[in-house]
């Protein structure tokens, strides 16, 4: 007989268990689940694992930008480069397309299914991780959402070239149908201490985008203000789509470009991105002291949160202090 998939079995039973019994279920038997997954893929494929990974060392400076692939990263000008580049970065998945390197780069592990689309995006995102191996080989490198060894994925074809300094990690949300619920779920794991700074972690939260775990890895290193660059949650336009500075990949479409952009969607299991955002940063950044900003304002987080202003950079590239 088939073993029952749990997860569908919370989730049948959702509607008669209290949310916060069901919150600690699911939790429980998800991390359970990708613990054990990222121990699998990390002996197979010979990798450490994210939690022998001492953070602290890698925290340069006080301040952190978050580099997504929104198409606004091509109106940032060579002397805002110049600035980030004095200080922290996080890059995350096809960030590698563009020239700069961060000191930071997770990416979601792709697995080679049969649906061409897929197909594709697994090619391309191993194709550029390949060429630029030896730019990204001084880059702390984090993979997650591994799955069973014997399942054909990035995470175990990777060269060794790029393997230097890659770690396995693996991400997990909180089970929430409503704001209440999500931020229920933050409570929670703020109570836990999953959002404490701390040198090891064996895992980030995450719930719907990629941008949730930069956030969360950046709230784990105690950074005390972070600037999301290229998060513009908008149309689902890339900066590498911009056909004169990126002709080899100006072509790549994985989902419709005029659609909204995925996260950003209701579904009955997925909050909206900028509200999970929003309540992100008003459960667990302002409480820290933690000041979050959007490089651009046109990101659709704008004007919910701020456009980090002309004098935070200016202090950043060695001037008088914001005030």
């Amino acid at each position: 007989m088939k073993p029952p998939n749990v997860i569908l079995l919370l989730k049948s039973l959702a509607k008669r268990l209290p949310h916060w019994l069901l919150l600690r279920l699911f939790h429980a038997h998800y991390l359970h689940g990708q613990a054990k997954l990222a121990r699998d893929v990390a002996c197979f494929a010979r990798l450490p694992l994210l939690e022998t990974l001492n953070l602290g060392q890698l925290k340069t400076s006080e301040t952190v930008f978050v580099l997504g692939s929104g198409w606004s990263i091509n109106d940032i000008a060579e002397e805002r480069w110049k600035i980030i580049a004095r200080h922290d970065s996080i890059g995350f998945n096809f960030w590698p397309v563009h020239a700069f390197v961060p000191r930071i780069f997770v990416f979601e592990n792709l697995l080679y299914e049969e649906e061409k689309v897929r197909q594709f995006r697994f090619r391309m995102l191993k194709k550029v991780m390949e060429q630029r191996a030896e730019d990204y080989a001084n880059t702390v490198k984090i993979v997650t959402e591994v799955q069973p060894p014997s399942m054909r994925q990035l995470a175990t074809e990777l060269s060794e070239k790029f393997r230097k300094n890659l770690y396995v990690g693996y991400t997990a949300p909180v089970i929430a149908r409503t704001e209440l619920e999500l931020t229920a779920g933050l409570d929670y794991l703020k109570k836990r201490g999953e959002f404490e700074i701390s040198n090891g972690v064996p895992w980030l939260f995450k719930y719907g985008g990629s941008v949730i775990a930069m956030l969360s890895i950046a709230v784990r290193m105690g950074y005390k203000r972070i600037v999301l660059c290229g998060i513009d949650l908008g149309k689902q336009d890339y900066f590498y789509q911009h056909r004169e500075r990126y002709p080899e990949s100006a072509d790549w479409e994985f989902a419709p470009r005029r659609d909204p952009h995925l996260t950003t969607r209701r579904l009955p299991w997925m909050i909206p991105a900028q509200r999970v955002i929003y309540e992100f940063n008003r459960r667990l950044l302002e409480p820290a002291g933690i000041a979050l900003f959007v490089e651009n304002r046109s990101s659709t987080l704008f004007p919910q949160l701020p456009e980090a202003p002309k004098a935070l950079f200016k202090e950043l590239a060695g001037g008088s202090p914001a005030v």
